[in-house]
């Protein structure tokens, strides 16, 4: 009878720690799949100029070399994600960002070693930057947002929606509400210089250099999104633009004359630039007759744009000389 009861006691106790290894294996199937339907669930395909990029929802710790890009995380209300950041030469309009923001090199060469140690979940590089691609990508997942001057605001607004995609439905509504108020700016703006006949003309001043941009150049916001009407004049639509003297400047004669000044723009020696809009050639010229000469924001143009809060300054630095 002893020796049944011991069979049975054994018996049952053999079953009952199969039946618990079998429902801890299951359990940990089920955390698993759970696990791996989280991670999942947790990134965001990112549509950019280099491609669809898988990058982790909700970042923490973002790199921005896109000044844009920085100033939409602010606008959309994540400015705290922003872990670094080229400061050396930002724009004054972006230079109230978080103090705890690390500096990662400048625009044009970043500091691999400190991008490295900050650990970031998404690096967001740009035109500038793009040679660096291959060693961002070794750190976390890169993007690099394009914009087409040939359709500049359709395409500017894509990268805005799909940077705030990685905030989820939330930076998206923000997003989207923000862009329909630039659209209405913009449409004001346009539609007064649909009733012009003003014709403009963007200049650079470098160093004391003059160089000169068309309607699809860097600058095609001017003239694709705003409507300002271009000159006749034959420019080559490069990034560098094309070199032009008072004489050339003279002879396009523009009715409306924008200036970018990139000496300003990166904190170098304007003294060569000082004086050289008051040229007489170009004062000859009608932008220089009805005191058309418009000195842009220069580090705000050169450095920046494409952002919500870019956008929106870019828009005030000009309405006033819509449809004139």
């Amino acid at each position: 009878m002893k020796k049944n009861r011991k069979y049975f006691f054994l018996s049952f106790l053999t079953v009952f720690t199969l039946i618990f290894l079998a429902a801890c294996g299951s359990s940990q199937q089920s955390d698993a799949k759970s696990s791996d339907s989280s991670k999942s669930a947790s990134q965001v395909t990112v549509k950019a100029g280099n491609g669809d990029v898988k990058v982790p929802s909700n970042p923490k710790k973002i790199v921005v070399f896109d000044l844009g890009a920085a100033d939409t995380i602010r606008a959309l209300g994540k400015a705290d994600s922003i872990a670094g950041m080229p400061k050396e030469t930002l724009p004054e309009y972006l230079k109230n960002l978080p103090d705890s923001i690390k500096n990662v090199g400048t625009m044009k060469e970043p500091d691999i070693d400190a991008i490295d140690a900050l650990q970031p979940d998404l690096i967001i590089a740009s035109a500038r930057t793009e040679d660096y691609l291959d060693q961002f990508k070794e750190i976390a997942p890169t993007v690099v947002f394009e914009s087409d001057n040939s359709d500049y605001w359709t395409s500017t607004k894509n990268n805005i929606l799909s940077l705030a995609s990685i905030f989820g439905q939330e930076g998206t509504k923000e997003a989207e509400s923000q862009l329909a108020s630039l659209d209405k700016e913009i449409q004001t703006v346009a539609a007064a210089n649909n009733q012009s006949q003003q014709k403009a003309l963007t200049l650079m001043l470098n160093e004391g250099s003059m160089s000169a941009f068309g309607a699809k150049s860097r600058f095609a916001f001017l003239y694709d999104t705003l409507k300002f009407k271009a000159t006749d004049a034959k420019i080559e639509d490069s990034r560098h633009g094309q070199e032009v003297s008072f004489e050339s400047i003279k002879e396009i004669n523009p009715d409306l004359l924008f200036v970018v000044n990139r000496t300003l723009a990166i904190g170098g020696d304007n003294s060569s630039n000082e004086g050289i809009l008051d040229n007489s050639l170009i004062q000859e010229t009608n932008a220089g007759k009805n005191k058309a000469i418009v000195s842009l924001t220069s580090d705000l143009w050169y450095l920046s744009g494409g952002g919500l809060e870019s956008t929106k300054l870019m828009i005030e630095d000009v309405k006033d000389y819509a449809g004139k």
